[in-house]
């Protein structure tokens, strides 16, 4: 996801809340009519007044997020504002009884939102400043500084009073697990929203990675086919020139240049080989395979043994996707790996083919890093929604298997 499109929708996240606020503290505010009328409190205590100015603080929270423009402004933005709400809640806190009824609860909100939404540093910082703020007004009542203020004025114990009882039941008991529970359902629909984007970006960035894929494998073909079919021919052509040429230069009687033409032709049939072999379009991934095997023993000491379980022709990219990899492997083994032998294992089951490059070479240790040539399969194969993994030790040669989902068989002439 963009920076662009990170920022919308965090922006969006904290403006969806705004209306799960004003919803949990309309939900005090009803708990606290109800109190009011069953328990005859007065209408000027702040059990009543303080959802109101809670909800209302809201208002001006959502003119300043909207105006924010960047990730880093609208974090502080956000922490301007849950600062400003502790000191609010402090406030009302201390109208509301302090220590003496329930002051520490009124804190939850902003410690999880702030928790939520914000960095971690600035999270923790709002934390560490409710925990200062209503320690401080503990504090502050208990040395007398300032006058503590009771919320009831009882003429019983608290459990004898139906207000004290009411109020307790309604704000400290129903009225928070109902909020608490619609909060995170709240929270749990905003993850579900967001890992239901995330799926649909990952199987577009799927379907665009094969996509990739097979314009890769028909670029590959078409240089393939234009050296085929257009330098060899003129390589060709040139050497039937020299051989027939006559006059002076007497061209075609120079065993250097003869030699030098041959080479050339097959360096850039080799070439040609190695970007798209004509056997994988024609004959699949197997015959391909055995075909590049030759090629390695021919060219170097190693020998190579080609196991396959495969049924059926699968999908012309993962052919490709797995002969190139194939490919790099045993080039990785020729450079690197001292080897004497090196085997293919190719097999499919339970919807994933397997192909794996073992060699006996002087292996490696697993946590060295790994060159281009590894990087470079990895990351086709993970493109593909496939995984590769390494076994390795120094001395024991090493084994890198890939596996890749299967899929239908599709001819190059899509």
């Amino acid at each position: 996801m963009s920076k662009i499109a990170a920022f919308a929708e965090l922006k969006a996240s904290i403006i969806r809340t705004i209306l799960v606020r004003r919803i949990t503290l309309g939900v005090f505010s009803a708990i606290s009519v109800v109190v009011l009328f069953i328990g005859g409190v007065s209408y000027l205590n702040p059990l009543f007044y303080a959802p109101v100015v809670w909800f209302l603080l809201t208002f001006p929270f959502k003119i300043l997020i909207e105006r924010q423009r960047t990730t880093t402004a609208l974090h502080w933005a956000h922490s301007g504002f849950f600062v400003a709400e502790i000191a609010l809640i402090t406030v009302l806190v201390h109208w509301m009884g302090g220590s003496e009824w329930l002051g520490s609860v009124f804190y939850l909100f902003t410690v999880i939102y702030a928790n939520f939404f914000l960095p971690r540093l600035h999270g923790a910082l709002i934390t560490g400043l409710v925990v200062a703020f209503y320690a401080g007004l503990v504090l502050l009542e208990y040395a007398g500084i300032i006058p503590h203020r009771s919320l009831f004025h009882l003429q019983t114990e608290p459990y004898q009073s139906l207000t004290y009882n009411l109020a307790t039941i309604l704000a400290a008991t129903a009225g928070v697990y109902a909020v608490v529970a619609f909060t995170v359902r709240t929270f749990t629909a905003i993850y579900a929203r967001k890992n239901r984007l995330l799926a649909m970006r990952e199987r577009q960035l799927g379907e665009m990675s094969r996509q990739l894929l097979y314009a890769q494998d028909d670029e590959r073909r078409r240089v393939a086919r234009e050296l085929h079919d257009g330098l060899i021919q003129s390589l060709a052509a040139i050497k039937l020139r020299a051989v027939t040429a006559r006059g002076d230069s007497d061209l075609g009687s120079d065993p250097a240049m003869m030699e030098m033409v041959d080479r050339a032709i097959d360096e850039t049939r080799t070439l040609a080989y190695s970007l798209r072999p004509p056997l994988l379009d024609d004959l699949g991934l197997v015959p391909s395979l055995r075909r590049l095997g030759e090629t390695i023993e021919a060219q170097t000491d190693l020998s190579v043994t080609i196991e396959e379980d495969l049924p059926s022709r699968v999908d012309v990219a993962i052919e490709s996707l797995l002969f190139h990899v194939a490919q790099q492997g045993l080039q990785n083994v020729v450079n690197h790996a001292r080897a004497k032998n090196v085997s293919i294992d190719l097999s499919c089951s339970d919807g994933w083919i397997r192909l794996a490059v073992a060699d006996d070479g002087i292996g490696f240790r697993a946590g060295e890093p790994q060159g281009l040539g590894l990087r470079g399969i990895r990351e086709r194969v993970e493109v593909c929604g496939g995984r590769m993994s390494i076994e390795t030790s120094p001395g024991r040669g090493a084994r890198v298997l890939v596996e890749v989902p299967s899929g239908e068989y599709t001819p190059t002439d899509r």
